[in-house]
């Protein structure tokens, strides 16, 4: 029984950190009352929100790094929060990192908030822009003519909008 004591090596027995208490072998699983185990610690860091400006029903892209910094591995959910809600849980060991991301989609043009855990942030969501041509300023030279003259017709054409676009002119003699 050379170094062995009730099935286990004598190394086991040894004792155990002063926190601890008293020496008991490791194997058993006992810890004195005041002794805590160690435990998974995951912090939240690193709130990224892109793109920070969109157009309404365009997506938009919320994350956050989760670490442990902890001792033992352990999982965490990660909470949406703000004008959006929503919930992640990620599963971590020591000293690991992980991304953690949320899509969202704004419905109507406003400012955002958003926040994880603590962080906070903001993204704006606008209308999409639209062409609004106008046609003005009609214009007919000479004003009466007799059949078979020149007749000359100008108006002017501006979009007032916030978007590129295109507008058929139609002139119709009758």
């Amino acid at each position: 029984m050379d170094n062995e004591l009730l099935g286990h090596e004598l190394e086991e027995w040894k004792p155990m950190e002063p926190q601890k208490g008293p020496p008991l072998p490791e194997w058993m699983g006992i810890y004195w009352p005041w002794y805590t185990l160690p435990e998974a610690e995951l912090s939240v860091s690193n709130l990224v929100i892109s793109p920070t400006e969109v157009y309404v029903g365009e997506p938009v892209t919320i994350s956050c790094k989760v670490t442990n910094i902890g001792a033992e591995a352990g999982s965490y959910t990660v909470h949406l929060g703000g004008d959006f809600v929503a919930e992640k849980s990620v599963t971590l060991q020591p000293e690991e990192s992980k991304q953690v991301s949320f899509e969202v989609t704004p419905t109507e043009a406003k400012t955002y908030q958003v926040s994880v855990d603590g962080l906070t942030g903001s993204f704006i969501a606008t209308e999409v822009p639209v062409a609004d041509i106008r046609v003005e300023n009609l214009v007919i030279e000479p004003a009466e003519v007799n059949v078979d003259q020149k007749v000359t017709i100008t108006c002017t054409v501006t979009n007032i909008g916030a978007a590129a676009g295109t507008r058929t002119i139609v002139c119709t003699v009758a």
